[in-house]
């Protein structure tokens, strides 16, 4: 494991556009194939004798629909990434990791550099928190709505639809999905933004999104179809 990590992150070094594309395609790949799992041996209707159940088996194309969207917008999320990590700077990526000294039982046997450190310390942390947050606030609001609407509208055109079945999946399917997203996307992101190095940042959501992409995958067919059922 520890062997192909260190392959990963030369290659991610070296062509990071290319690596990450071809991460966020396995990735995704896995997360549609699991929602096709789920919902074939999981949420399957009960048979009646009116309407027979027929088993259904992998739709691949459903994949690679899939898979061919993730590749594509890659790219986007590496240069979303950079673009955050320059506009809203961090000092230091491991300001919270910093070591502190237990507190002596008087400030008066603190020397001048050590209330000097910690005072800076201090300084860091209120920094990173005030940067993490200006992060998360623009992915969330602008980031993740058009990433949600540039998913539901190519399903859909990829799907053999036209522009208003693009427009009519986005309009059912966008607010619901990101409202879901919001109760987990914040927390995944924060640690994400204070955490981890921007090379690490796009993999890192991923294998958060993996089972997210399977929700995805299970909004853009089954539950749209439930929809227009109702």
């Amino acid at each position: 494991m520890a062997t192909f990590f260190r392959f990963w992150t030369r290659q991610a070094e070296a062509r990071p556009f290319v690596t990450v594309a071809a991460t966020e395609a396995c990735l995704s790949a896995c997360g549609d194939l699991l929602a096709q799992t789920i919902g074939k041996h999981v949420l399957v209707k009960p048979t009646t004798k009116d309407t027979p159940q027929e088993p259904k088996g992998y739709d691949l194309m459903r994949t690679a629909r899939f898979v061919l969207f993730a590749t594509c917008v890659s790219p986007i999320g590496v240069r979303w990434h950079r673009f955050l990590d320059k506009r809203f700077p961090i000092r230091s990526q491991t300001a919270w990791f910093k070591t502190r000294r237990k507190p002596s039982s008087s400030a008066f046997h603190l020397s001048a550099s050590t209330l000097a450190a910690r005072a800076k310390r201090r300084s860091e942390h209120r920094q990173t928190a005030r940067q993490v947050g200006k992060r998360l606030v623009c992915d969330v609001l602008f980031y993740e709505p058009l990433m949600y609407a540039a998913f539901f509208s190519s399903m859909a055109l990829m799907e053999g639809g036209g522009i208003e079945d693009a427009k009519y999946r986005v309009s059912v399917l966008l607010l619901p999905t990101y409202l879901a997203g919001l109760t987990i996307s914040p927390i995944v992101q924060s640690i994400n933004f204070a955490f981890i190095p921007l090379i690490y940042r796009v993999p890192f959501g991923s294998c958060f999104d993996l089972f997210w992409d399977s929700y995805l995958s299970w909004v853009n067919t089954e539950k749209l179809a439930m929809i227009e059922e109702q």
